[in-house]
């Protein structure tokens, strides 16, 4: 959550797959919320970048029908790389889901049950969680044809990589 560039994220994911899963996915939603409540904005917007980041890793590897272990490298290559569109996509639902982590935090609603009940607050916050990640999904749609091409890219490219790092995961 804390690593600002390509390479860190890819190393770090790299030394711990375990962590390319949905779970870290909503940890990280659910940690931006908590932050925008907190007034940490800057740090926010570093997790949502790894959130989404995350996100986009899982649904890569749904279309593709593999494992999100075994296709996170392909990820950083088309953002290192700066694929036409990819890229765009991204950046386009990393601001698009900041937006709704702001919005959220700053209804009246939100700011009264974050102090008034705790537990209700932690409900509101799945609740957001489940719409931020259907929104994910649903825009996985437009991401589709981008998918579509590395499909065809990520066979070749599990082949070449370090298959026996993969399955050092336990």
């Amino acid at each position: 959550g804390m690593l600002g560039r390509w390479d860190d994220s890819q190393r770090f994911l790299s030394d711990h797959p375990y962590l390319v899963c949905e779970e870290t996915a909503k940890y990280l939603i659910l940690w931006c919320f908590h932050l925008e409540a907190e007034q940490k904005r800057a740090l926010m917007e570093q997790i949502a970048h790894q959130a989404v980041v995350m996100q986009f890793i899982i649904e890569m590897a749904r279309s593709c029908n593999v494992d999100p272990r075994g296709c996170f490298r392909l990820f950083f290559q088309k953002a290192k790389v700066r694929e036409e569109g990819y890229l765009e996509a991204f950046k386009t639902e990393l601001e698009a889901f900041k937006s709704r982590v702001r919005i959220c935090s700053q209804s009246q609603g939100f700011q009264a049950m974050s102090v008034q009940n705790p537990s209700v607050y932690t409900v509101y916050v799945c609740i957001e969680i489940k719409l931020s990640i259907l929104h994910l999904l649903q825009n996985a749609n437009d991401l589709q044809g981008c998918i579509n091409r590395s499909v065809c890219n990520l066979n070749s490219m599990l082949q070449k990589d370090e298959e026996p790092k993969m399955m050092d995961t336990v």
